[in-house]
């Protein structure tokens, strides 16, 4: 019978896409085209929105040395979206669904 050694390691992650190269420089680049505008008469109001899609959140687990490190996405069903605003006054709007 063969004995398992079983270790602490690292999950292996998975590139975002958000901050690739083409998305670093599109947000550049709308950040100076919003910097250049006349602020004085407008009130901006900055939207983001998120949503918390799994449930797993480690970092390291203890595996079998012969198995895979990679950690299975556990769906949140339904997902949870935020949604927040801000104005340049500093108000803040925040939408939890």
């Amino acid at each position: 019978m063969k004995k398992l050694r079983i270790v602490y390691r690292k999950v292996k992650q998975i590139a975002v896409q958000a901050n690739s190269e083409r998305c670093l420089v599109l947000r550049q680049r709308w950040a100076i085209s919003f910097l250049e505008l006349d602020h004085k008469n407008k009130n901006i109001i900055n939207i983001d929105e998120t949503w918390l899609g799994m449930s797993d959140f480690r970092k390291m687990h203890w595996r079998p040395m012969d198995r895979n490190w990679s950690v299975k996405a556990k769906a949140v069903s339904p997902r949870i979206s935020m949604i927040v605003a801000v104005d340049k006054f500093g108000n803040i709007w925040l939408s939890l669904t």
